[in-house]
């Protein structure tokens, strides 16, 4: 049995989520809150201090990549070929880097002064701007839609696709969805994965923090 813990949103375990359930494998998914997490750290349950963990048959797991890695290979679509699954990694890190511009704008307690700081990263020339280009160009330069060139989905697919399609689900102020059709080969990539039938069937059910993962969650804001 395999078990993810985490806070119900989506964050840094959806991931790692979705590979368990279409690995086929007994998993179970629990959620806490802050107070769980704070009793979690408190009892040294976690091994560096943060959520989310796996507890696997032969132990404890952290850290949201090392989870991507290790349940994307349980469920198969983690490239075996070491000239692919670096591609693949290559996407993933890129994917951290630019996630890394937008955690920061979390610390700023002025509501307004936190709103122009995101909408300031997606102006022309910005820095989300750039980097969701960046991976607008990957999309386009693919023959086959996936990222890596892949003949099916990997781990750098559904890891760009929940990170950025996440950022405009309207939990985080500042940012709307209207502000994705900036970038229509990322609105053809999220048309290609949300209608995948295993990411199809695992966002079947209505979510309010999730239906951007849904087909034609965009559509509406083209």
């Amino acid at each position: 049995m395999h078990e993810v813990v985490y806070f119900e949103g989506p964050g840094f375990a959806e991931v790692s989520r979705f590979c368990l359930e279409i690995s086929g494998l007994e998993w179970k998914n629990t959620t806490v809150d802050w107070d769980g997490y704070l009793d979690m750290k408190n009892k040294g349950e976690l091994p560096w201090g943060y959520l989310p963990i796996i507890r696997t048959p032969e132990g404890t797991l952290a850290e949201s990549n090392a989870l991507l890695r290790y349940t994307g290979a349980l469920a198969g679509i983690e490239p075996t070929n070491l000239f692919v699954r670096a591609k693949v990694d290559e996407i993933v890190e890129l994917t951290n880097g630019w996630r890394q511009h937008f955690i920061p704008t979390f610390s700023i307690e002025d509501l307004d002064e936190k709103i122009a700081a995101r909408q300031e990263m997606f102006v022309e020339g910005g820095k989300m701007d750039i980097a969701l280009k960046d991976i607008s160009k990957i999309v386009e330069n693919s023959s086959t839609g996936w990222l890596a060139n892949t003949e099916d989905l990997t781990i750098a697919d559904i890891k760009v696709f929940m990170d950025t399609f996440m950022m405009f689900s309207g939990q985080f102020d500042g940012i709307t969805a209207d502000m994705v059709s900036n970038y229509p080969s990322l609105l053809k990539f999220h048309d290609k994965v949300s209608n995948d039938d295993r990411v199809k069937n695992y966002y079947s059910k209505e979510d309010e923090k999730r239906w951007v993962f849904r087909p034609g969650a965009f559509s509406n804001s083209n």
